[in-house]
């Protein structure tokens, strides 16, 4: 059995069609038929029933089950491959969501420079993107580390997670904005007329919003959605719409207040580190975790 037919029986699984396969790989249709049957030889089973016709092509139970696993070892050969050319080339990727780029990116700027003074390392890239869309880029190998935002303790059986800060969940909102006179705190279902600006649906803000609107009993109108803090926060000071956001931004324009929620059993926004519980961690890695751990 070879790497190539495991490639071929996931593509032939996805075409259906040899043909099809054959031309994807540039290798000939005889070729394609030859690894399905080394994969039915080395496994002992008949994993692919061919008919006259392309829409006969039948996978067996065996050759489900072999596609389950193909596709897994085919993406743990793809975060291998990505990893060790980080690793060769000495480069870290780090993903980090606006939000936290915009509270953290001077202490990634300081990790920076403490990898200069320690390890002379090359190059740290930026990755930037929703905390949702990060944790699959973690996943599937794309990234090293990232920052992500979740609610409450963040958990998932790929990757190894370490929070780092908590903060609660405030309204942004013009100081122009009659319920800005509720410095003192505001209950989310006083918002239903408000409108709202946020982020996209890769962000965990959103998920936080529709547990408030759920608790509440109203249906937030949304004006605008976006994943550019500045420009949310540019649309808020012009009292264009109120947003949703942990506390951890301060708000850089005079013109805008940060008002705390009343409502009970809100969500809390947590700033985590994560990494995939399979990936060794370089020096490097190591060494900017705990550099943000220690000054979040």
């Amino acid at each position: 059995m070879q790497i190539n037919d495991l490639k071929y029986y996931d593509a032939l699984y996805h075409e259906k069609s040899f043909t099809k396969v054959a031309k994807k790989f540039k290798v000939s249709q005889p070729s394609i038929s030859s690894a399905i049957k080394r994969l039915e030889t080395y496994f002992q089973a008949k994993l692919v029933i061919r008919g006259h016709a392309t829409a006969d092509l039948k996978f067996t139970l065996a050759g489900e089950q072999l596609y389950q696993h193909a596709a897994s070892i085919l993406n743990e050969l793809d975060s291998a491959h990505q990893e060790i050319t980080h690793l060769q080339s000495r480069t870290t990727t780090i993903g980090l969501p606006p939000i936290l780029k915009h509270a953290y990116f001077a202490k990634i700027v300081l990790a920076t420079k403490a990898f200069d003074r320690q390890y002379n390392i090359d190059h740290m890239h930026i990755y930037e993107a929703g905390s949702n869309g990060l944790t699959q880029s973690l996943i599937n190998g794309d990234i090293d580390l990232a920052l992500l935002g979740s609610l409450g303790q963040a958990t998932n059986d790929k990757l190894q997670v370490f929070p780092f800060a908590t903060a609660p969940f405030y309204i942004y909102m013009a100081k122009t904005n009659p319920l800005a006179q509720q410095q003192t705190g505001i209950y989310f279902k006083d918002l239903k007329d408000q409108l709202f600006v946020s982020f996209d649906a890769s962000f965990i803000h959103v998920q936080a919003m529709k547990q408030l609107a759920k608790a509440a009993g109203i249906r937030p109108k949304t004006f605008l959605k976006t994943n550019d803090v500045s420009f949310l926060m540019s649309l808020v000071a012009e009292n264009i719409g109120v947003a949703l956001l942990t506390n951890i931004v301060t708000p850089t324009d005079p013109n805008i207040v940060a008002i705390p929620l009343l409502d009970d059993n809100q969500p809390t926004f947590s700033a985590n580190v994560a990494f995939r519980k399979n990936h060794n961690l370089t020096t490097e890695e190591t060494l900017l975790i705990r550099i943000l751990s220690q000054q979040a």
